[in-house]
């Protein structure tokens, strides 16, 4: 628990960049067999976010960035929150849930579009903020919290600037036989149930 009625919840774990496999073979080699480019979504993720560390960062100063980003009201841009979830990165994604008293006394303020999507890795975090342009357009911000603050700004900026360059709205999820062998899964996140595997491409 963090101080103040802010609340950290994981959403998804994924496997880091250097975890992850490497891409199918050509299709004229199909002799060999390959896992597709891929990575892991688990419906009950293995292990839980450090919870104890992260209920410090909020003794550390916000860090805040604004990245000049644009997004309009009416602008499909509800599933950034997934995206950032589910495609290749360093990050730990997660949400922060913060209550009343929290946002009154300005511990945290994460932009209530995308329910608090966060990033995190060790004890430090990353939440989406927006500031109004106009009446009809906010600008996204990131405000970051903990001892690598700087370094996780910079990472999660990244982020951001890859998703505005193609703005993606709409995910494709398949569903397939939880039996389904890797071959036969699209490339892209997998979440795996009892019954059914899921994969979510952009």
């Amino acid at each position: 628990m963090l101080p103040h009625g802010a609340d950290w919840h994981r959403k998804y774990h994924r496997r880091r960049r250097d975890d992850h496999p490497g891409r199918k073979q050509p299709p004229h080699q199909p002799e060999t067999r390959h896992r597709r480019h891929q990575h892991q979504l688990p419906h009950q993720p293995p292990h839980q976010p450090p919870q104890e560390a992260l209920a410090t960062a909020l003794t550390h100063p916000a860090h805040q960035h604004w990245t000049g980003l644009h997004v309009r009201h009416d602008e499909g841009a509800e599933h950034l929150d997934l995206w950032l979830a589910t495609i290749q990165s360093d990050l730990d994604f997660g949400k922060l849930s913060v209550g009343a008293t929290a946002r009154d006394l300005k511990l945290a303020d994460p932009a209530l579009r995308w329910s608090g999507a966060a990033l995190y890795d060790g004890a430090t975090f990353a939440y989406l903020t927006t500031r109004p342009v106009d009446d009809d357009t906010d600008e996204l911000g990131i405000t970051a919290h903990g001892p690598g603050a700087d370094k996780l700004l910079t990472q999660a900026n990244d982020l951001l600037h890859r998703w505005n360059q193609q703005r993606p709205t709409q995910p494709t999820i398949t569903a397939y036989p939880a039996a389904a062998h890797d071959d036969h899964l699209e490339a892209g996140a997998r979440i795996t149930r009892p019954d059914t595997q899921l994969t979510i491409t952009w």
